[in-house]
């Protein structure tokens, strides 16, 4: 009698275990497995590796599509695996057993035996066998991800390479696995230039490709380069790690990564005190910055470009000499002036070159009423209202406003709040409703279909995977307003100096400044308004004399 050729079907479902003991295991007992049975012998044995069954298709995995078509050249007579999960963890993988028995080869798993077929309840129980193996598959996956998650808001490192401006050294503590578990330790000498790049932001509103350049220029040693690159810089601005916090979760792997908004971030629950490099409020105001500029640069349209100013209200760039770029806009087309300077250059009668630098703001859309302003009539302006502006504000206690504002802003959140509450518990319900009728959709006797009820389901929590980034968008948004309370109270209390530290700061520096004050300047020809951030009382229809002429100002206060 011919023996009959069997295949076995090893796995493992990431490139960790890989170098673990799975696969040796595995096969010792599919081995052991195989010699129980007198009449079959073994023919060859297929390996899969770091593929996920849960994660991809039948299609998707190639080496299930070449064991259909070494099946169908009938090359062998029985496939063995040491479990139904190494075959996959979907419902779908019972209708791939199903494709191999049509071919004539019989299924088999250590843990189970043979899936049969042939009759309605060995479908049944194939069906819930993968639909169980999915179900695992979830909770595994969701145990590992809630232990990384556990451990991060613990304030443990998960492992890794230590970000620029750290060393890993031993912390004391063993895993469950008997692993040493390291932590990070700051590394001054690296962490200086951390904090260069970060005051580069901050205080001179510089991107990424600005930043190396400097660094570069100023002779400071990369991280792993010859040379800065704008890459690494924005690696080093988006870690949450310098302000003390360890992060997980992001980004994500759809075959290349994706980087997640830092709203869906998950951070350790304390400040990690002993690895805080850049300070919580710096790291905030850099990413409330870093963010601007990529949804400027993500804008292709003027209104874009204008909705995203008056929502993040900093300067996009600071490049050049004028300190209002980005603020400033035309009172009559709406769109914002951009930068018109030009140099005067001549030779004098001693043949030496001469250069004059002449500042002008105009409208991009040459407006006829007015279109060209020079730097010193409207800074002129700005600067001697700004100086005003803030003598009183100084005089004033804000205190109340900023509550009032923070009380109608939590009431409005904590009203969404409620209502996404109650849409999830209803959802949750559903789902829990749905599931209990997944037996009976299976055995007939239920009016949907298996099918209809898993894609109902798949909906539902769809529904409810929405509304917890509904929810999460808008703890963020209350997360953002306590800045920006912060910012104005910060301003407020800046200065007995503040007009001699204005006047000799830089361009880039004025620029800054300015952003974190005004909303908003609108240039007509008979007049300029400003918005500021903070309304005062009595501030509106201040003249300024400038020169010759009187220009009126106004505040505006809508």
């Amino acid at each position: 009698m011919s023996k009959k050729r069997v295949r076995t079907l090893l796995r493992v479902s990431s490139k960790q275990q890989l170098h673990d003991d799975d696969i040796p295991i595995q096969r010792a007992e599919v081995q052991g497995y195989i010699d129980k049975h007198p009449d079959w012998v073994f023919d060859k044995e297929y390996i899969e590796g770091a593929v996920s069954a849960y994660k991809n298709s039948v299609e998707d995995r190639e080496l299930l599509q070449q064991i259909l078509l070494d099946a169908k050249a009938h090359e062998f007579d029985v496939l063995l695996a040491y479990m139904s999960d190494r075959i996959g963890r979907k419902d779908e993988y019972s209708a791939y057993v199903v494709q191999l028995n049509s071919m004539g080869i019989e299924v088999w798993t250590i843990n189970d035996g043979q899936l049969k077929t042939e009759e309605h309840i060995d479908k049944l129980m194939n069906y819930i066998r993968f639909w169980q193996n999915e179900g695992e598959s979830k909770k595994t996956s969701a145990r590992v991800r809630d232990a990384q998650r556990e451990m991060v808001k613990a304030g443990k490192f998960v492992g890794g390479k230590a970000p620029f401006g750290y060393r890993l050294v031993p912390s004391g503590e063993i895993s469950n696995h008997g692993r040493l578990l390291k932590k990070l330790e700051i590394v001054e000498k690296d962490a200086e230039i951390v904090r260069k790049i970060y005051s580069y932001v901050i205080n001179q509103g510089f991107g990424y490709e600005r930043i190396a350049k400097a660094l570069n220029a100023e002779g400071i040693p990369a991280v792993t380069t010859d040379k800065w690159k704008a890459g690494t810089i924005g690696s080093i601005l988006k870690n949450p790690i310098y302000m003390g916090y360890y992060s997980i979760n992001r980004r994500i792997n759809h075959g290349s990564f994706t980087r997640l908004d830092r709203k869906d971030w998950i951070y350790s629950e304390k400040q990690i005190p002993e690895i805080v490099i850049i300070s919580q409020s710096d790291w905030e105001r850099a990413q409330e910055i870093r963010e601007a500029r990529k949804n400027k640069i993500n804008a292709s349209k003027e209104e874009g470009l204008k909705m995203y100013m008056e929502q993040y209200n900093v300067p996009f760039s600071t490049k050049g000499k004028l300190a209002l770029i980005g603020l400033a806009y035309c009172g009559y087309c709406g769109k914002r002036l951009k930068n018109g300077s030009y140099c005067n250059r001549w030779i004098t009668k001693e043949g030496e070159e001469k250069v004059a630098f002449a500042g002008r703001y105009i409208c991009q859309s040459k407006c006829a009423e007015r279109n060209c302003y020079s730097q010193e009539y409207l800074e002129g302006i700005v600067f001697e209202v700004v100086e005003a502006y803030m003598e009183k504000l100084k005089k004033v206690d804000i205190t109340e406003e900023i509550q009032k504002m923070q009380f109608q802003k939590k009431k409005r959140i904590d009203k969404e709040l409620e209502r996404i509450k109650k849409d999830s518990r209803n959802a949750k319900l559903d789902i829990e409703t749905l599931e209990e009728k997944i037996p009976a959709a299976i055995r007939g006797d239920y009016f949907f279909s298996a099918d209809k009820l898993a894609s109902i389901i798949k909906e539902k929590e769809q529904e409810l995977l929405s509304l917890e980034e509904e929810r999460k968008a808008i703890l963020e948004e209350a997360k953002q307003a306590e800045l920006e309370n912060s910012d104005m109270e910060m301003f407020v209390q800046m200065v007995p100096n503040w007009k001699e530290e204005f006047k000799n700061a830089d361009v880039t520096t004025k620029q800054m400044l300015l952003a974190a004050m005004i909303e908003k300047i609108e240039v007509k020809e008979d007049g300029i308004k400003i918005k500021f951030k903070i309304q005062l009382d009595n501030f509106n229809s201040i003249p300024k004399t400038i020169g010759s002429s009187t220009i009126p100002y106004i505040h505006d206060s809508t």
